[in-house]
């Protein structure tokens, strides 16, 4: 419920305030990438899937175009970029699974989180552009916990889990202008967190990777 209001509420924000509201819909894969106090990572934790969304609003930061067409709507002429940026909105599913010692291993980690990207958007042939950028993102996990076993226990006690991450990483999408005010794409995000002070006293890093569909909407 608590999420359900989070995600409302996001969306009057994006919703009031965007030039473009964007909107995704995807899915995680997680590695975890964990170094115990001896400074050895752990081989054992594998890739799990995990649920992506995100609301965020995209405003242009700098075109170099100012052409017109008959009707005042402004022509992007082919290969030449816009750069764009866009602050939102995230949650996420981070899941791993593994097994040590003849134990069964499963982590679920909700995150919620705010993003910053910035990249250029490049034109291509009928309708269709690439989009590239560059993001900072900053996330806290909601809700997690984990199985060792036959045995489920919650990850709120623990600091490795808990503490509030940064991140930063990439995405490239395809996207297709369907008309001037509405734009479908695909897209896919490399994240991970940043190295921390502790690094290798029991370090736990995220490294997600996500594909996503997403639409675009002009206002």
């Amino acid at each position: 419920m608590r999420l359900l209001l989070i995600l409302i509420t996001s969306f009057v924000f994006v919703h009031a305030n965007a030039q473009q509201m964007v909107i995704q819909v995807g899915g995680n894969a997680t590695k975890y990438e964990y170094q115990d106090k001896n400074g050895l990572l752990a081989d054992y934790l594998k890739p799990a899937s995990g649920l992506h969304l995100q609301l965020k609003r995209e405003n242009a930061l700098l075109r170099f175009y100012k052409s017109k067409d008959s009707t005042g709507n402004v022509v992007k002429k082919l290969f030449i970029p816009t750069i764009n940026y866009a602050v939102g909105f995230t949650y996420n599913q981070y899941n791993s699974v593994g097994n040590t010692q003849g134990l069964v291993l499963s982590y679920q980690a909700d995150h919620v989180g705010m993003l910053i990207e910035v990249g250029p958007e490049i034109p291509l042939l009928n309708s269709f552009s690439i989009d590239i950028k560059g993001i900072v993102s900053v996330a806290k996990m909601w809700t997690g916990n984990q199985l060792i076993g036959d045995q489920f226990l919650p990850l709120d006690n623990q600091a490795q889990f808990t503490k509030i991450r940064f991140y930063s990483g990439y995405s490239v999408a395809l996207v297709h202008h369907l008309n001037k005010t509405v734009s479908g794409f695909v897209q896919f995000q490399s994240l991970s967190s940043v190295k921390e002070p502790d690094l290798p006293l029991n370090h736990l890093r995220f490294l997600p990777n996500t594909i996503s569909l997403g639409i675009k909407i002009s206002q």
